[in-house]
This record gives C-alpha cells, sequence and structure tokens, in this order.
C-alpha cells in the first residue's frame, strides 16, 4: 500500500503532457516486449526445398504435416521453410520416400504396366517415357532450371515419298540471370535429334518460356555456335576469360579471380589484288624463226649452174616482269579490348599481416594486371581494370539455408527494440525521478515553514493553514513578489535567531 501511495503521490505532481508522455512509453514498451516475445517463440525458419512444382510441394506439405511440423510457403508456393531442427532429418525421410521425385517419370512409366495393353498405348508411353529422359538431360545444364520435350511421330507410310518428317521442341525455362549460347543451344538440339530415330537437328525448334526462339534453322550455324556476330563475339570473350581465369586460378587458388572482356570484333572481310611491273626485267615468252632460199640462172643453163638466195627472219616476243598479290582480311580480327577484374589477394590465415596492422596480401595488384595483360596479349590501347576485394563465401549446397542478409536484418530489429526498451525505461524513470524529487523538496520546504511559521507570521495572511504545502507556497511566492523587503528581514531575523 506504501508502494501504490508513493505512486500515487509522484502521479499527482507530474503535469498533464509528462503523464501522456509516461501512458505513451509504458504502452510502446508493452507492445514491444510482446513482439519481442513472439519472436522469441517463433522457430527458426530454413528452407527445405526450393524450385518445386505445385505437385511436388502439395505431397510434400502432406508428409510434414503428417509428422506434426510447422512450414512455411514462399514464391508462390515453390519453396518450403521448416524449422532449423528438422531440416535434415526430414530430407532424409522425403528422399527415402521418393520425393521430391519431380513431373518426369521417364521409364519409371513401364514400371507400372498392365498385361494386354495395345500397342498404341505403348508407343505413346515410350514416346512420353523418352520425353521425359530428354528434359531430364537437358536440366543437367548449367543455367537451366526446367525443361520440357515434344515428340512428334509421323504415321508409318506405304511408300516412303509419303512418309512424314520427324519433328521436335524444347522448351526452356532458365534460371535468373542466365543465358545460353549459340553452342549451349546447338548442343541440346544434337542431343535431342541423335536420341530420336529419324530426327534432324533443322527440324527440332528450342525456345524459352518467354517465347523466344533460341534456334535458328541453319544446321551449320548450330554445329558452329556461330549464327550470328554477337555469337561469335561471345564465344571470343569467353575464351579470353577462361585463359585469364585459368592462368590466375594457378596463382590465387580457385575461386579467388573473376574476369570479364569486352571484346571489339572487326566482321568485315576485305580482299585486296596488287599488280607490279618491272620494265627492267624482260623475259622471251616467244621466239619465230622463218629460213627462206631460192635457187635460180640465167634462162638456157643448166640446173645448179645459177647462184642461191637464203632468208632468215627472227622474230622474239618479250614480256615485261609482272607481280600479282593478293591480301584477303578475313572477319572476326579483335581490334580492341577491355577487361575488368576482380580479385582476392587476401591471405586467408586471420593471423597473417603486414606491418602496420594492414592485411597481408598474396601479391600485388600491379602483378596480378602484369600476368591478365601477358596472358591475353593485350596491346598498350587496351584497357585493362584490377580491383581487389573480399570474396563471399560460395553456396556448397544448390539448397541454400535462408539468406544471411534476412537473419542478419531480424537480429538487428532485436537488437533495436532492446534498445527502444531500455530507452522508454530511462524516460519512465525519469518523469518519475523529477516527480518524486519535487514531492520530497515540496514536503521539506512546508516541513520548514511550519518549524517558523510564528516568525512568518506576520508575512502572510491570517487564517492561513500551516498543514498545506501547496497553499503555504503560494503564500510565500506572493510575499516575495509584494513584499520583498519585508521578506530579506524576516530571513535576517532568522539569521539571528539561529546564531
Amino acid at each position: 500500500m506504501e508502494i501504490l501511495q508513493k505512486i500515487a503521490a509522484v502521479w499527482q505532481k507530474v503535469s498533464l503532457i509528462q503523464r501522456a508522455l509516461l501512458v505513451a512509453v509504458l504502452a510502446a514498451s508493452a507492445i514491444i516486449g510482446a513482439l519481442l516475445v513472439q519472436w522469441a517463440r517463433r522457430p527458426d525458419m530454413r528452407m527445405l526445398y526450393q524450385d518445386l512444382t505445385p505437385g511436388e510441394a502439395a505431397k510434400i506439405t502432406d508428409k510434414v504435416t503428417e509428422k506434426g511440423i510447422v512450414y512455411l510457403l514462399r514464391d508462390g508456393g515453390t519453396t518450403i521453410y521448416v524449422p532449423q531442427e528438422h531440416v535434415y532429418q526430414l530430407r532424409l525421410d522425403l528422399a527415402k520416400e521418393g520425393l521430391p521425385a519431380g513431373e518426369q517419370n521417364g521409364y519409371k512409366l513401364f514400371d507400372d504396366e498392365k498385361i494386354g495393353i495395345s500397342p498404341f498405348v505403348q508407343n505413346v508411353n515410350l514416346s512420353r517415357a523418352l520425353q521425359d529422359e530428354l528434359a531430364k538431360s537437358i536440366q543437367m545444364i548449367d543455367g537451366v532450371a526446367h525443361a520440357r520435350v515434344h515428340i512428334v511421330n509421323p504415321e508409318q507410310r506405304l511408300f516412303a515419298a509419303e512418309q512424314g518428317q520427324t519433328s521436335a521442341s524444347v522448351v526452356l525455362r532458365l534460371k535468373p540471370g542466365y543465358r545460353l549460347s549459340g553452342t549451349n543451344i546447338a548442343a541440346i538440339t544434337h542431343m535431342v535429334s541423335g536420341s530420336v530415330k529419324g530426327l534432324k537437328s533443322q527440324d527440332v525448334t528450342v525456345i524459352d518460356s518467354q517465347g523466344n526462339l533460341l534456334s535458328g534453322q541453319d544446321d551449320s550455324k548450330l554445329a558452329t555456335g556461330a549464327g550470328t556476330v554477337h555469337d561469335y563475339k561471345e564465344r571470343v570473350e569467353q575464351g579470353l576469360v577462361k585463359k585469364a581465369e585459368d592462368m590466375l586460378t594457378i596463382v590465387l587458388g580457385p575461386g579467388r579471380a573473376t574476369v570479364r572482356v569486352s571484346a571489339v570484333v572487326d566482321m568485315n572481310s576485305v580482299s585486296t589484288v596488287t599488280e607490279s611491273y618491272d620494265p627492267s626485267a624482260k623475259v622471251a615468252t616467244k621466239e619465230e624463226i622463218t629460213n627462206n632460199s631460192e635457187i635460180g640462172g640465167a634462162a638456157g643453163q643448166q640446173a645448179g649452174a645459177g647462184s642461191t638466195k637464203k632468208d632468215e627472219t627472227i622474230v622474239t616476243e618479250y614480256q615485261v616482269g609482272k607481280t600479282i598479290k593478293q591480301h584477303v582480311v578475313v572477319p572476326g580480327e579483335i581490334r580492341s579490348l577491355s577487361v575488368a577484374v576482380l580479385v582476392d589477394l587476401h591471405a586467408s590465415d586471420a593471423e597473417e599481416g603486414a606491418p602496420g596492422g594492414q592485411p597481408a596480401l598474396i601479391m600485388e595488384i600491379a602483378e596480378v594486371e602484369q600476368i591478365v595483360r601477358t596472358a591475353l596479349g593485350l596491346k598498350d590501347t587496351d584497357s585493362l581494370k584490377v580491383a581487389n576485394t573480399r570474396f563471399r563465401s560460395p553456396s556448397e549446397s544448390p539448397m541454400e539455408d535462408e539468406p544471411v542478409a534476412w537473419s542478419h536484418y531480424l537480429a538487428l530489429a532485436r537488437q533495436l527494440s532492446l534498445g527502444i526498451m531500455a530507452v522508454c525505461a530511462l524516460l519512465v524513470f525519469r518523469i518519475f525521478g523529477r516527480a518524486r524529487s519535487k514531492a520530497v523538496a515540496a514536503a521539506v520546504e512546508a516541513q520548514q515553514l511550519a518549524e517558523g511559521g510564528s516568525v512568518s507570521a506576520g508575512l502572510l495572511p491570517p487564517g492561513s493553514p500551516a498543514g498545506e504545502p501547496i497553499m503555504l507556497r503560494r503564500q510565500i511566492t506572493h510575499a516575495l513578489r509584494n513584499n520583498p523587503e519585508q521578506v530579506r528581514e524576516m530571513f535576517l531575523n532568522w539569521i539571528e535567531e539561529k546564531e
């Protein structure tokens, strides 16, 4: 009861604004405390599976519910979260039951085949199984999240001229941030055509989930992956990136370097023919010699008694020396390169350090620049930028746990809540402390006035109750304002009496 009386006395001493502030602080503290209790009781949810189909998600949630474990659905029902302590055991239990199995059953369709089914149903099941197996193989390619394959087998005809061509279509759903190159599309096309009897690569169509056509119609372009200038440029850049990263991996270790290359490629084809003549270099190309002889004499003379006439004509043709040079510039020449390199040069051991408290580096940035410049054969006009930064550790499992950022923000929110509660408690104690100090000061003042009531009786109005501190305080304030000289004399008399 005494504590309640003290609280009531303090409550009477505070002003209306302080009372409202006090109520608001107490309400905020209660709300924050309730939230903290709820957060403390809430289990730490971790990812069980992601990128599930609706059918798989339904089966898995049914099994989790049967075990009496709470779960949380995210990403439109394709990702399932469960408490952290149940993640690994649930994965083992669900794997024992064949979950997640995926939509592609493949040749499992024939495990439960009934006796006496028609040949038509067998052919349909065989086509379905082949489509599912091809889809599973395509999904193993890096960057492909989901794949569907459709194969059209024409009916058998009596005459070969009437027989239709087998065709196939592939639908790909890529992972965010991934893009398949022309070489990847060519690989998918040839894999599908090589797995289906009578299917040619030009009869395979590949599209993505956005409706974009990924495959072309020219099989030679698909085979080389250079159907467009962009594909060729991309292949050149990927080759240079691999060359630089392989070199840095030898020195720094795996996962410590990332290289990006942007190349300017000249795709123009130029053919130049040059002819030059040398007058001093004459060559006889043709020589013609003509001989003519005549035997004759005077009339009436015997044959052979006359003179003989011979003529020889030599005709020689010369040709001036000529040189023909043909210079052909094939497309694909690299004009310039821009290279960006991110490396993690920090030593792995935290104990190692350079003098002055600086972290130790495996090697200097200038050495990295020299290695990359030499490996790629960069010219002085090419651009090269190397930056040193710490790399995050890569995920060890495709089923990554809850993002670290979310956990960090949750812990930060809890700490802020505790800080807010501490500030609220500080405000409450400060308000109550001030009010309590005022109450104590008023009580002391009332006691002093009661002890000196006979001296101050002449200054206070008659009939003023000495037991009420508030009334005495008002009367003293009024006397100080109206009769300051008398109050001064009264205090002097008090001092003289005490002496």
